[in-house]
């Protein structure tokens, strides 16, 4: 290795060949020629040398009746001299990091990022109008007037934050969380599903059902209007009757008994599956609209098989129409047995999937009071049966509104 002196001075690997090279390394020694890296190669010896002590070992070396070949150089002098050489190509790399830089402070992408529900075209446009846009120099753009501009023009956007990447604008945005507007509207509440009343608050609007009453999907829970005070009939006159006041937007909490089954069924009989090692493999190398298939193998390869398939794509070179797949399909034979599950477990499997589909029906906000199962009697000895019951209490106002 050169140190950081001998590589900026420059340094050349020479090989001195003759019937007595020692006698040349003691001639440098005595002109005070600095040699290192020594080392013997048959009856030869390399060493380096400095590049300005190479330059004069001449007179020695036609004392010492030896050869001198220069095998390397290493060191500053010969990369520059080698740059002098290739003018152009500095020029070049010169004017590819002045363009580079030049390029680098321009806007070339515009980007927005945050949107959920404001359209990214008005908030572009508006930009577009304040000078960001593709090509625009980011020296000339005044990024607080461009957020000011897009916060009065759009005032569904919160925040707006603008920074440059590169030669890409990024435009952040934050949208304001709306408040979602109350419908208005005269509305009834009635029952979205079966059930058995267990408290109702009518907090706008009359209540229809009473405690412990059964009602049935689409029966009215609550009515959506405040009735006229109903004056009282004069001594031998029929009751006069009342009739619905002002339409109004029913309000209320009505909670009901609801009760929800399911039915799930396992087998008890059991396949295992082995791999016996013995396998076929076929492919298929699709070309555009062309197949080759090697390897063809019959549709039943063996008695009892698994398919495993693998395609690849090669991704298409740019704009070219041309596309390759291929298709690898393998055969694995296979042995299978029945084997027989416990009662047990097929009922705790049937169970589960029970549970499991009537939790679909049941909102997590209902509350479970009772969740019982029991096994259903077949004939078929190799299927257990599972049905299961669950009783909740749950809101089951729904809000309709009234048609005029």
């Amino acid at each position: 290795m050169i140190c950081s002196t001998k590589y900026l001075r420059g340094a050349v690997k020479i090989q001195i060949s003759g019937s007595m090279p020692e006698r040349f390394i003691n001639l440098c020694i005595t002109e005070q020629i600095l040699l290192w890296g020594i080392s013997k190669n048959n009856e030869d010896i390399i060493a380096w040398i400095g590049l300005s002590d190479f330059f004069k070992i001449r007179p020695l070396v036609l004392c010492s009746r030896t050869r001198i070949k220069v095998l390397s150089h290493r060191g500053l002098p010969f990369v520059i001299k080698r740059i002098k050489r290739r003018k152009m190509m500095i020029v070049g790399v010169v004017l590819f990091i002045l363009v580079l830089n030049i390029l680098s402070s321009y806007i070339w992408f515009v980007e927005i990022t945050g949107l959920k529900n404001i359209p990214e075209e008005g908030i572009r446009y508006v930009a577009y109008q304040q000078g960001l846009k593709a090509g625009a120099g980011k020296n000339g753009l005044n990024i607080k007037s461009i957020e000011r501009e897009i916060l009065l023009n759009i005032p569904e956007v919160a925040w707006v934050g603008i920074n440059f990447t590169g030669t890409r604008a990024i435009i952040e945005v934050v949208e304001k969380t709306m408040p979602k507007q109350e419908d208005k509207a005269p509305a009834h509440i009635v029952a979205a599903k079966d059930g058995v009343i267990t408290e109702i608050i009518a907090l706008a609007g009359q209540p229809a059902v009473k405690l412990g009453d059964t009602v049935k999907k689409g029966d009215l829970l609550v009515k959506g209007f405040i009735p006229e005070p109903v004056p009282a009939a004069d001594a031998g006159q029929p009751n006069i009757i009342s009739v619905p006041g002002e339409l109004i937007r029913a309000k209320g909490i009505v909670t009901a008994r609801v009760w929800y089954e399911s039915y799930a069924e396992a087998e008890r009989k059991e396949k295992s599956v082995i791999r016996t090692g013995n396998r076929q493999v076929a492919v298929t190398l699709k070309i555009n609209d062309k197949e080759l298939t090697f390897n063809a193998t019959p549709n039943q390869p063996f008695t009892e098989f698994e398919t495993e398939i693998t395609q690849k794509r090669m991704p298409q070179w740019r704009n070219s129409g041309f596309t390759v797949e291929s298709t690898i399909t393998i055969y694995h034979e296979i042995n299978s047995t029945l084997t027989e599950k416990p009662f047990e477990k097929a009922r705790d499997e049937a169970h589960a999937k029970a549970i499991q589909l009537v939790q679909t029906s049941i909102p997590e906000t209902a509350q479970i009071l009772s969740r019982n199962y029991e096994i259903l009697k077949t004939a078929e000895e190799d299927i257990v049966r599972v049905k299961v019951n669950v009783e909740t209490i749950e809101d089951i106002g729904q809000t309709i509104n009234i048609s005029q």
